[in-house]
């Protein structure tokens, strides 16, 4: 959601396009009523070469000045493609800073294409320092543009009605988590802490577990191992996560590794009370014991234990989710996210900024 609100505050006058270089996705629709075409390329097969010959034909016809692209496959064919293309500016946002996956082969290929980059953006100062210090991409070429979320959007939802919908009492806790189904989240670390409260055991809590992703079926086989299938509820995918976000007493992430997530900005925005792991981006979000709870990465027991702290204590959980809030409010406005995009792409263009603050173009 991240870029459909940048692009709600967009620089008027300017023509913008959506590239997606494989398919569309569940935001096309938001980006067309914003009158934002969405241009999809198809690409065929896992090796594609002539993908990046017919993006660079298309940014040629569009006469494009300004290419940005987001996560590896549209970093590399989209960045070659446009230095084909004669685009002047060509620019990278990186979201994550450990990724297991990535071997050397995918490192040389982000050191190689950051250098044919005008700058690669971290979304953290965390993200940033480990760009340059980890995958040796030069520091003249990094700047950090941290995440930003839209406030309106998150101070106006209620979470009623959520806990009947799932057949839950209304004064039944409900935690949750926010994400793909993936070995970065580590559900499988919040099922096992969930497995020792007493609340568990008891029958007063619930999780909501909000996304999909690869592992759904391994971790639906890990609640039943755990008998946790009273406690804990999929929920797939769904179009209304800030209704159910607000419904939480308290909102977890059990992540291994991260950049600045939005789902815990988005948390914070709503007055939640946090728990999240130590790691990536979180710590420049969250002060321990101020705004959030924070433990270290794996460390299940101490999240069992902290969880249980937060669920006895209503009193802390209204504390900490107002200082929660007053720091989004304070830093994570995305209005400030798109006003440095928008300073970025013209400054790499050689044009003057824009003399009034990024506007909200109308959601039609």
């Amino acid at each position: 959601m991240l870029l459909v609100d940048l692009m709600r505050l967009r620089i008027p006058g300017y023509r913008y396009a959506i590239v997606c270089l494989i398919r569309g996705g569940p935001l096309e629709q938001e980006f067309e009523r914003l009158g934002i075409p969405v241009v999809i390329f198809g690409r065929r097969g896992k090796l594609d070469l002539g993908l990046v010959f017919r993006v660079a034909s298309w940014l040629r016809r569009e006469k494009a000045a300004v290419v940005h692209t987001h996560l590896f496959t549209a970093d590399t064919y989209g960045r070659l493609a446009a230095r084909l293309a004669g685009v002047p500016a060509v620019f990278s946002t990186v979201h994550n800073i450990v990724n297991p996956w990535k071997g050397k082969g995918r490192k040389l290929i982000d050191r190689l294409f950051a250098r044919m980059s005008t700058a690669v953006v971290g979304c953290s100062e965390e993200v940033t320092q480990t760009l340059a210090t980890r995958d040796g991409i030069p520091p003249r070429k990094l700047i950090s543009i941290p995440n930003g979320i839209d406030l309106q959007k998150f101070s106006s939802f209620s979470g009623a009605g959520v806990r009947t919908e799932f057949g839950l009492p209304e004064d039944r806790l409900l935690i949750g988590i926010v994400g793909r189904l993936h070995e970065q989240k580590a559900h499988g670390d919040l099922f096992h802490a969930l497995a020792q409260l007493p609340q568990v055991r008891d029958g007063t809590l619930n999780c909501l577990v909000v996304g999909t992703g690869d592992l759904q079926d391994a971790l639906k086989q890990q609640v039943q191992d755990l008998g946790l299938q009273n406690c804990v509820i999929f929920t797939s995918m769904r179009t209304d996560v800030p209704r159910l976000v607000a419904a939480m007493d308290v909102f977890v992430m059990s992540s291994h590794w991260e950049g600045l997530p939005i789902a815990l900005l988005e948390a914070m925005a709503s007055s939640k009370a946090v728990l999240c792991t130590r790691v990536g981006g979180i710590p420049d979000v969250v002060v321990d014991a101020d705004n959030g709870l924070l433990v270290g990465a794996r460390d299940v027991p101490q999240f069992a234990r902290r969880l249980d702290e937060l669920l006895q204590n209503a009193p802390m959980r209204a504390r900490l989710g107002q200082r929660a809030r007053d720091t989004v409010i304070a830093r994570f406005d995305v209005s400030r996210t798109a006003a440095a995009y928008n300073r970025l792409h013209q400054q790499a263009l050689g044009l003057p900024p824009e003399p009034h603050p990024a506007r909200v173009a109308p959601a039609e």
